[in-house]
This record gives C-alpha cells, structure tokens and sequence, in this order.
C-alpha cells in the first residue's frame, strides 16, 4: 500500500517538539483485498542532537484511522475503525535555517474499535484464531518549514 499526508511540525525549543498528521493511503492488505485508510496521528518528538545539521529525533504518539474494505472476487464491503499507538525514530536534514527534509520508520500497534469488533473479528489464522489487533510499520519522508 502506498500514499501520502499532511503534517504540522511544532518545536517548543530545541529538544522537543510536537506534530498532527492526516494521512491517506491505498492499494491491496495483507490478503489480498482492496483497502483504503484515513489516520489522524499526534505524536512527541525527542531531538537528541539539535545543533546539527543532520538530527536524529525519537517519536512516541497515538492516533486514529478509518480503513474501507472491498474484494474483487465477492460481495465483501466492509469499514473498520482503529485507536493505537506508535513509535519511531528518524533523521532532519537541516537544508537550511527554515527548510528540511525528514524521514524515519514507525512500528504501530492498533485495536478495532468500531461497533461490529466484537461480533465478527477482521482476521482469522488457519487454526480458527481470532483477532482485532494488528501492527505494521510505516517509513515516512518529508519536508518541514520552519517559521
């Protein structure tokens, strides 16, 4: 799956910062269905070396997502709704005092939290198990403006 975002970027001082991310992707999920996905995010940012033109930052946050589900080969059509959290770490190429390009890699954890979670679960293994829980991993670029 692929897509793209927006985000806002807020450094309180040199060592922290804060950012919201409105995301969109797409394509075909881990079996083989036609998926969307919308994800608000909000996550804390830990700059470890700020003086430097290229700075590593650890980030930790939660967020929201919506996904649409269809198949090409049955009637399925299903809309899930999701609450997790995340965790990652990156680098910002400082191009210059107000410009930079950034990326990183997120691990996220995430649990169903739409209205039909309990009755039928989104995925099922082989052996008849069941869950609501899923993760993944996200590596992210961009480019930030500072003001």
């Amino acid at each position: 799956m692929g897509g793209g975002g927006l985000g806002l970027r807020l450094r309180a001082n040199p060592y922290f910062g804060i950012e919201t991310d409105v995301d969109f992707v797409g394509g075909q999920d881990y079996q083989g269905d036609n998926r969307t996905e919308t994800a608000v995010t909000f996550n804390g940012l830990l700059f470890l070396n700020p003086r430097s033109r290229v700075q590593i930052y650890l980030l930790a946050g939660f967020g929201w997502s919506g996904a649409h589900v269809t198949s090409n080969s049955s009637a399925f059509d299903q809309r899930y709704g999701y609450f997790g959290g995340q965790l990652g770490a990156g680098l910002e190429f400082r191009v210059s005092r107000n410009f930079a390009l950034d990326v990183d890699l997120r691990g996220f954890m995430r649990g169903r939290t739409d209205q039909l979670a309990q009755a039928q679960p989104e995925f099922t293994s082989a052996d008849g198990r069941v869950t609501n829980t899923s993760g993944g991993g996200l590596f992210t670029g961009g480019m930030t403006i500072y003001f």
